[in-house]
């Protein structure tokens, strides 16, 4: 039982089993990270999120409801991307297996939306423990806590994690256990001179699947990683990881990822996923990261600021990290874990400047930046640990000084990381969707009860208002017409209905006119609030009057309107 707890040393000084710290540190994370995460739900069941997370949301919500995986979109959510895929409007843009996910939470959890809201919460933080798990196998369990707790009030994976960006959030949190699994393979390779341990082979081979499964991006970024790691190790050893037996183990691995990838290849050509056009812009390379200017309009400013990621004194500790990684890469004779370390640097600068020799554009790239976090985090963690040691080794002191600096530059970096990051983090998590930006349960009834009772092929139109060109949408209404759209499987969105080769019917068009947001503006004691809420009242009604003036809904509760469309309407109203 003793061993179970402690054990003591030959010196006389107690020492906790590492196991049982291990599992201590790993739920501890966990705990702390489901507590937060799950603020944006604990006090209100209905989902939340921007269009993709309805999106996401809606197909797993569409496997559940068939109770099996499909290669065929339905036809409400077909038409919101209709066009995207050159395969085919009803071609899926991602792999069927991505959003099994979500219908196996909502079986296991026999609720619609709660399981599936966990599931969110804990794969988007996934990406703590992963963390913890690499350093600490690697450099130590304090290391490791440190940067999982970095990660979890990471301001970047928060924001893809509320906007509902999960695949790609899953998968670029699978990349940092993946590449480990292939450190771990060819350091076996070289040091054992026995072929390698193939199970981690086969560990970074099922990785990378489960990567390209979820998202293109995380397999990139670990296929780039990898490369770079591949490289550094052979220079290091100086002999190229080529030998025939594992030659014919690299070769099986590479069947067995070909065997899973393949079916799916023809869903990332068709949505452009396979795409890659060179574009040279020498210029970038010079820099780093994103500025908020090249995302302005797509992503909060805090989702690229350097400063907003790693408050405080956290840079301080980052390029103390960084440059003791360097120093020890030269200096220490076993030096493959730092090398490792190095390599991941070296893949993320690779990975964070393809806008320097290809097309591609910011916004994938700011997706692309919680691969620094990992890293970042983590040389923040390495760097309390490695500075007194580096410091006490030079000046030769005595053990117990280092030990004793270790563990105030910990307390040091934990004060920062909970006074700054942790505090914004409750903030952040607990007021979002708080508000109007949320789809109501008024809303949500409407369109469980009335939108869904509608013909499967319905097509109900949310008009955009005329004078001020997607006011709607670029506010609070957008993502309220796309959950409509997932609670009621059946399409409510903006395209404009009248000549649209993609409605099978043009006599099961409906137009809907939600004025339950707009009344609560109104009613607003703010007079900017309430100005705003009755100009958008008034645009709407012109719009209504217009089109159905004397004409009988076929709903009119709660201040919602549902009209059928009629052979009057000629045109929708456009903005002007």
């Amino acid at each position: 039982m003793a061993a179970a707890r402690a054990k003591d040393s030959s010196d006389g000084v107690l020492k906790l089993d590492p196991k049982l710290l291990s599992v201590a540190a790993a739920t501890a994370l966990f705990l702390i990270s489901i507590f937060l995460w799950t603020l944006p739900f604990q006090h209100n069941r209905l989902p939340f999120g921007e269009g993709d997370s309805a999106w996401h949301f809606a197909i797993g919500d569409h496997i559940s409801s068939i109770d099996k995986a499909t290669w065929s979109l339905p036809y409400y959510i077909a038409l919101w991307y209709g066009g995207f895929n050159v395969q085919g409007t009803f071609e899926p843009e991602y792999p069927p297996p991505n959003h099994a996910n979500y219908a196996l939470m909502q079986i296991l959890g026999g609720e619609r939306f709660i399981p599936v809201l966990i599931y969110r919460a804990m794969a988007s933080f996934i990406g703590t423990i992963a963390v913890f798990f690499i350093v600490s196998r690697l450099f130590g369990i304090l290391p490791g806590f440190l940067a999982g707790l970095g990660l979890s009030f990471s301001i970047r994976e928060q924001l893809m994690y509320l906007f509902g960006q999960q695949p790609t959030v899953v998968s670029l949190a699978i990349t940092p256990v993946a590449i480990y699994a292939w450190h771990k393979y060819l350091t076996s390779y070289y040091e054992d001179g026995n072929g390698g341990r193939r199970i981690y082979l086969f560990m970074a081979a099922a990785l990378l699947a489960a990567q390209y499964l979820l998202h293109l991006q995380g397999f990139l970024g670990s296929a780039v990683i990898i490369a770079v790691l591949t490289a550094a190790l052979a220079i290091r050893f100086r002999k190229l990881p080529a030998a025939k037996n594992n030659f014919k183990m690299l070769a099986l691995a590479a069947v067995a990822f070909a065997v899973v990838a393949a079916p799916f290849l023809r869903i990332y050509i068709g949505t452009g996923g396979g795409e890659l056009k060179l574009a040279l812009n020498l210029e970038k390379l010079g820099g780093w990261g994103i500025t908020p200017a090249q995302v302005m309009g797509n992503f909060p400013e805090g989702s690229v600021k350097f400063s907003a990621e790693y408050p405080g004194i956290l840079p301080v500790f980052l390029f103390a990290g960084i440059a003791l990684l360097l120093l020890r890469t030269f200096l220490v004779k076993n030096n493959t874990k730092e090398i490792f370390m190095l390599s991941w640097l070296i893949g993320i600068y690779i990975i964070l400047h393809f806008d320097a020799i290809t097309a591609s554009g910011p916004a994938r790239l700011t997706r692309m930046l919680i691969l620094e976090n990992h890293l970042f985090y983590s040389l923040i963690a390495l760097s309390v640990v490695w500075l007194p040691a580096t410091i006490g080794k030079i000046l030769k002191l005595n053990k117990a000084i280092p030990t004793a600096a270790k563990y105030f530059l910990a307390a040091v970096l934990v004060f920062t990381l909970i006074s700054t990051a942790g505090a914004q983090t409750q903030d952040r998590l607990k007021a979002a969707y708080g508000d109007l930006s949320r789809i109501t349960p008024l809303q949500a009834e409407f369109a469980q009860e009335v939108l869904g009772k509608l013909p499967e092929k319905a097509f109900v139109y949310d008009p955009v208002l005329p004078g001020q060109p997607g006011l709607q949408y670029r506010g609070f209404r957008y993502p309220k017409i796309r959950w409509m759209l997932a609670i009621s499987q059946r399409y409510v969105g903006r395209n404009t209905p009248i000549n649209n080769t993609l409605i099978p019917d043009i006599n099961e068009t409906y137009y809907l006119f939600d004025y339950s947001d707009l009344a609560v503006f109104a009613s607003s004691s703010d007079p900017g609030t309430q100005q705003f809420g009755l100009y958008l009242a008034n645009e709407l009604q012109k719009v209504e009057l217009n089109l159905f003036n004397n004409t009988q809904p076929v709903y009119n509760k709660d201040n919602i309107r549902l009209y059928k469309y009629h052979q009057g309407i000629k045109e929708v109203p456009t903005p002007t």
